[in-house]
Parts: structure tokens; sequence; C-alpha cells
């Protein structure tokens, strides 16, 4: 047993240096040789478990934390850490459910430590449950308030709340405890600055070390002097930014004319109209982002029928994992393929269990995930009676409102001209083939113009009888967990409208694009 457990020790030792050196592979495997020579020994499975996450092996690294915990003594700070790691790994693979009751596990395991609490308040918010996540972030801020991403994080979660004052002191908070170039992102974008608050001078005094952290800098420079009519140095920091982001996030063209193939070819017709009859009725909500999706969302949110449950990642994952398909892609043709030839019930089931922890009670619930536009087809076929409302918006607009944003590795298309033409005509061309699925179009510059007459409409398409309430969606209730999360909590107005037009000149490749391809 002596000789075992010095075996096991020497494994560990190996394990905890290669992870060190950045020797991902090496690390995994001794830690897990050492679980299986002595199962027993928890640092085996915490290094396995933490690493496989490192390496972003989420499925593996919930199984070895979840065997971890459930070898640890039960109530435990050390069961704890296992339940810790295993939050985030749940909340990751869009377990949201899972994800929710591992926190709760968590706090029954006594830990007080700012790290643990944190991970714990983010997965809550993460999961849907942005309210819940504030009490335990607080605790975390107070417990050591030198640390910058726990007062990040708790600006950002007090922002989807809407307490943009909050938010703002906790993003200050975060930026005095270091130089956290997301927290002087995530202030430049918190509101409109003027020449009396802008943050420019402390921005440009700023000396990013890595590059995204420098992405970031001039993303948060071009916003706050195109707040202050700065065109020109605006547009060179976007122009700069974008570059940067682009060389960290590259796209490729080819996979996404896969995947618009795929669906087209294996989904060429819709499914025969049969209303389920299903409760609560599933709204999808989906368009380009910053195309208004929000602001609808927003609309229907105010009626006293209506639940919004987020952007949820559910349906993807659950065809993902409904279909059987390989691969690590969550989208990709060959998934495509398997899942056409799936029963949607399987799909239904798991979105159903899946989002059951979100639901209060109301006739129809809303998921508001812009890229579910490419899951149009099956949706129809999971939910014969959903309602799929299309947003679009002027494209310049639109194409404009997501160049301008620092989105990371969510719309990698969305960092260069060419990349922003070629994925709009793919998403026009899907959107035009989902036409004959049933879909709800919602024209964002039609809802702004004629907000009363368009608000009747759409109520009327989704079988809600209408309410003066929706006519304010400023004034609804909730979190909202989007880059509009400001602008929403202002009345239906104009501002948006024709925002391109102030880089008109400087935009006119793109739209030179957009005209050759026919698409304006």
């Amino acid at each position: 047993m002596t000789t075992l457990n010095a075996h096991a020790d020497n494994l560990i030792a190996q394990a905890t240096a290669a992870r060190r050196r950045g020797d991902i592979k090496t690390a995994i495997s001794a830690a897990r040789q050492a679980t299986e020579l002595a199962p027993d020994r928890l640092d085996g499975w915490y290094i396995w478990g933490t690493t496989a996450m490192m390496a972003q092996v989420f499925n593996e690294a919930e199984q070895v934390l979840a065997e971890g915990a459930r070898r640890a003594p039960a109530q435990t700070p050390a069961q704890g850490r296992f339940l810790v790691q295993r939050a985030r790994a749940l909340v990751t693979l869009g377990r949201g459910r899972e994800t929710c009751e591992v926190v709760r596990e968590a706090l029954n395991c006594g830990l007080t430590d700012g790290a643990s609490l944190n991970i714990l308040g983010t997965a809550l918010s993460q999961a849907g449950r942005p309210e819940d996540a504030v009490p335990l972030l607080e605790v975390a801020v107070r417990a050591d308030p030198k640390v910058a991403d726990y007062w990040y994080n708790l600006g950002g979660v007090q922002q989807f709340l809407g307490d943009i004052d909050a938010a703002e002191f906790g993003y200050e908070r975060a930026v005095a405890a270091g130089d956290h170039f997301s927290a002087h992102l995530a202030l430049a974008r918190l509101k409109k600055w003027n020449g009396n608050t802008h943050h420019i001078d402390r921005l440009k005094a700023l000396k990013p070390a890595t590059v995204i952290d420098a992405a970031r800098l001039n993303y948060a420079l071009f916003k706050e002097h195109d707040d202050l009519g700065d065109h020109d140095p605006a547009w060179s920091y976007l122009q700069t930014g974008a570059q940067t982001a682009q060389q960290t996030y590259p796209w490729d063209a080819a996979d996404e004319a896969a995947i618009v193939d795929a669906w087209r070819t294996h989904m060429p017709h819709p499914p025969p109209a049969a209303p389920s009859g299903h409760r609560p009725r599933r709204i999808f909500i989906v368009g380009l982002p910053r195309s208004g999706t929000t602001l609808v969302e927003r609309i229907l949110t105010a009626h006293s029928g209506v639940q919004a449950l987020g952007e949820l990642q559910t349906f993807g994952l659950g065809v993902k994992h409904g279909s059987g398909a390989p691969g690590r892609n969550l989208l990709d043709a060959e998934t495509i393929k398997a899942a056409a030839s799936t029963d949607p019930k399987i799909f239904a089931q798991l979105y159903d269990r899946e989002v059951a922890y979100l639901h209060n009670g109301a006739g129809h619930t809303i998921d508001k995930l812009p890229h579910n536009h490419d899951y149009v087809g099956l949706i129809r076929r999971a939910f014969p009676d959903a309602l799929i409302i299309h947003v679009r918006r002027d494209p310049m607009d639109s194409l404009f409102g997501a160049y301008k944003l620092l989105f990371a590795h969510a719309h990698r298309w969305s960092y260069s001209f060419e990349d922003l033409a070629v994925h709009y005509g793919h998403y026009r061309t899907l959107m035009d083939h989902w036409q004959a699925f049933g879909v709800i179009d919602v024209k964002l510059e039609t809802l702004i113009q004629c907000p009363e007459f368009e608000i009747r409409r759409l109520l009327k398409a989704c079988d809600l009888p209408f309410e003066d309430a929706c006519l304010s969606p400023h004034e609804a209730q909730g979190a909202v967990a989007t880059a509009s999360s400001a602008q929403v909590r202002k009345p239906i107005n104009r501002e948006g409208v024709g925002a391109w037009r102030r880089y008109e000149e400087q935009l006119s490749p793109l739209r030179d694009r957009l005209e050759k391809s026919g698409l304006i």
C-alpha cells in the first residue's frame, strides 16, 4: 500500500509539473493514472478535472469532478472545492438546471472564500439566475476587495439587472484594483459619455500586456471618442481593435457555407402544420446581433402572459447531444445530417427538461438567442406550434453595430468588412430558405416608426391579447444580459436608425461589397 501511495505521489507530482509547464496532455494522463492507482486520493481527481477544464474537455472535466465530489467527505470544504469547479464545467456545457443544483450543494459545504463565491455567483448568473448571484458576489468582494475580477463580475450582473449606478461603481472598483481591461471596456459601453465624464485620458495611459487587452482598449477608446463626436480618432481606434480581434479570433467562411448548404439539403421543406398544444408555448427570437432582437424581447416580456428566459444555448446543445453527432463543433454539416434523421421529440424533451427550472408559469416563454436562426427548421419540427420571430434591420446599421463591438469568439465574422459581407450573404440565404417554415418577420425601422401598429400586429401573430404595457418595454422587469442592456432601459427611440452614416465614407467598402452581391 505504501508503494502504491508513493507511486501515486510521483504521478501527482508529474501531473502538477506538466500542468505548470503547459503540457496539458501529460498532466491529464498522469493524474488519471494516479486515480487508478489510488482512487481515494482526492488530489488526483482534482488535478485531472481542473486540467481537463483547462483543455476545454468539459464533459470529461464535469464527470471527473463529480466523481471527486462523490468521494470527498460530504458537506465539507474538500467536497466544496470539487463542486465549485463542477459548477463551472456544467454552466459551460449549458446545463443550467444542474449548475444551480450544484451551486446549492457547494454552499452547504461551508465555503466562505472569495474565489469560490465568485465562481459560484458567476455560474448562477450565466445559468439565468443573476438575482441569486448578487449576494454571493457581494460577499466575494467583501472577502477580498482587492481582487478586480470579483468587482467586475458583480458590476456585470448589476448591469444586467438594470442597476447602472451600481454597475459603474463595480467596474470602477475593478479598475482601481488593477488594470482590468474588460472593466475599462464595460465602463465605456455602460452609458453615453460627454466632455465632463469620459475616461479617454485614463484609457490612453494604459499599457496592455496581451493582444486581447489591446483589442479591449481600442474598442473602449472608439466608444468614448464616438460618444464625444470625435469620429476620426474613433474610427482609427475601431479599425485597430477589429484587426487585433481578427488575429485572435479567426473565422472560416467555408465552414459556415457548408452549414447553410447542409440545412438546405437535409431540411428542404417545412414539416406539415400540426399544432402540438405545447405549454408553455415557445417563442424563439432570431436575427443578426444588434438587429433589435432585445427590443422585441422586452416588448413581449412586458406582456403579463410572457416570460423571457434569456439567451439560451440550450436548443443547439440539445441538438448536438440528442443527435449523437461526433466532433467537438457545436454545429457542422455532419451534425445537421444526423439531426435531420433524429426524432425531433428528443430535442423537445431535452429542451423542456433543461429550461424547466427557469419557468415561472407563464403561458409563453421567450428564448432570445439571435443565432438560433441556424435551427429554425429543427425548432419547427420539435415544437410545431413554436413562434419564430425574425427581427430584421437595415443591413448597414446591423453590420456596423456588430463591427463596433468586441464579441470575442461569439461572432468571429464581425472583425473585417469581407467577413461581415460574406456572413451577411450566408445569413440572408438561410433566412430566405426558412421563410416557408412559418417565420414572423419584424422590421426594426418600421417598429420604431409605427410602434403601436407593429406591436399590435406582433401580439396578434403570437396569439396574445393587446396590453398597454407592451408600448413601454423600457419599464419591463427582468435582467437583460446582452450588449443592449443599457439601451433597452430607454423608451423606444430612433437613436440607432442610420447610425452607420456618421462613418459613411469609412464604411463605403462594406456597402460596395453588399451592393455588388445584390444584398442591398
